[in-house]
């Protein structure tokens, strides 16, 4: 295939994977855990569903939002315009990431990644992490990049920490 082609189903591959930007759709549900013993109460046909509530630009960031939006900030500290492959870099699932509420209203994230671009005793030695926040129309990204990765002290330490300034 040619670069062209191929660089336009790569393209389309990342926005189907994505969910097509920043304004990201709702967390995956839980799935019952196969240990559970106890059924899961259900609704009695009298009772609708909840509805969701609607996201517009003006929903403020929660904690999905902040790990979608650390996911699509970090992808190039992982490889480079000379070499390497976005589809090499595995980001930590959101329930294996932390993800803090600030005090300033913003999301500290960290995210363990695995990375195929680079020889395979560094794979495991890195991790995305994120300061964002804001509202899903007018987003804030405080702080983002690459990290190796951290112990839980150092997160703890790291969460709330005071923001970089120019």
């Amino acid at each position: 295939m040619k670069p062209a082609i191929l660089t336009s189903l790569a393209v389309a591959a990342l926005f189907a994977l994505t969910g097509c930007g920043l304004l990201p759709s709702a967390p995956p549900s839980a799935s019952p855990s196969a240990t559970s013993s106890a059924p899961e109460p259900s609704a009695s046909p009298s009772e609708a569903p909840a509805e969701p509530a609607e996201r517009t630009a003006s929903t403020p960031f929660d904690e999905w939002d902040a790990y979608l939006a650390c996911r699509q900030l970090t992808p190039s500290y992982f490889y480079s315009e000379s070499g390497g492959d976005f589809y090499e870099v595995e980001y930590a699932s959101f329930a294996d990431s932390f993800i803090h509420h600030r005090s300033d209203g913003l999301f500290f994230v960290y995210s363990e990644v695995e990375n195929g671009n680079v020889d395979p005793s560094l794979a495991s030695a890195a991790a995305a992490n994120c300061v964002v926040g804001g509202t899903l129309g007018t987003p804030q990204y405080a702080q983002f990049g690459a990290t190796v990765r951290l112990t839980e002290a150092e997160i703890d330490a790291a969460k709330d920490a005071p923001l970089d300034t120019p």
